[in-house]
């Protein structure tokens, strides 16, 4: 499986867009993997992870046509991860030649109703409407989509809505994408250790740095939840962890979020790591 984190930021990405405070304007001096956009995440070139308004750059970067992505899975509907105004144009002739004709969006009842919500502000073409099919999710039932076996994670974050993580498995590996979230509730701990395989790859929410907020992580639960499921036989040597969605309020430059971590066995992403694994 290959995994490739379009955008390693949190909800107003690093430099902030406004904001002028010391970790910003550093970001800024320094530029390089300091620089982090909004959080997406994309499967093998073929299953995406979110939809933010950073989405047309990182295409661009990436090298890869969203018109070959079939499958898009919508942690929930806050707008750094959702931006449903993006798909506007997804055919016709904004896009003549579309490899997959039809788009399948994955998430909680609120992904659907925003869509709808919008588009009748801002009417979309027919044409284009009728190949955007939503699919709700339930948490913790298995759904296959597209070769991979999704099951949805019931989060803790945004109690005012169903917010979902992920394991994602091809048969062969599987992967646990935990953005956002604050440290797992007791049943969706429970779940992911008692799934019945070891993970190969976590990737966790590193939101609140050396703060303390109850629906995202810091970097010292990034630590426990690793040891809890190293110790639970949910993970081992070999699986790699690697924390993400870093803001600019709670964590300093690249390097700075990496001495965090040094010698602890996680690995501090950035815009544009590639991981196989």
């Amino acid at each position: 499986m290959k995994i490739e984190i379009l955008g390693s930021g949190g909800g107003e990405g690093y430099p902030a867009l406004f904001c002028g405070c010391k970790h910003c304007r550093a970001a800024r001096k320094a530029g390089g993997k300091s620089l982090r956009s909004l959080s997406q995440t994309l499967i093998d070139g073929k299953l995406l992870i979110d939809l933010p308004a950073d989405t047309h750059m990182h295409f661009m970067q990436s090298g890869v046509n969203f018109g070959d992505v079939e499958n898009l899975l919508i942690t929930h509907v806050h707008d750094d991860h959702y931006c449903p105004n993006l798909l506007s144009t997804r055919g016709t002739d904004f896009a003549p030649v579309l490899n997959c004709e039809k788009l399948h969006i994955y998430g909680n009842e609120d992904v659907e109703r925003l869509f709808d919500g919008y588009y009748k502000l801002f009417p979309i073409r027919d044409e284009i409407r009728k190949n955007i099919v939503f699919h709700t999710l339930t948490p913790f039932k298995k759904t296959n989509i597209g070769g991979y076996n999704v099951t949805p994670l019931k989060a803790n974050h945004a109690p005012e809505q169903v917010a979902l993580n992920f394991i994602i498995d091809d048969g062969k590996t599987a992967v646990l994408y935990l953005l956002d979230s604050g440290y797992p509730f007791d049943e969706t701990l429970d779940f992911i250790i008692n799934y019945g395989k070891k993970f190969d790859c976590v990737i966790m929410d590193g939101t609140m740095g050396c703060n303390y907020y109850v629906h995202h992580m810091n970097f010292e639960q990034n630590k426990r939840l690793k040891a809890a499921l190293d110790g639970a036989g949910a993970t081992d040597k070999n699986t790699k962890f690697i924390v993400s969605h870093i803001t600019h309020n709670h964590a300093g430059l690249h390097e700075e979020v990496e001495a965090c971590f040094k010698d602890c066995g996680i690995l501090v992403s950035y815009d544009g790591m590639r991981v196989e694994i």
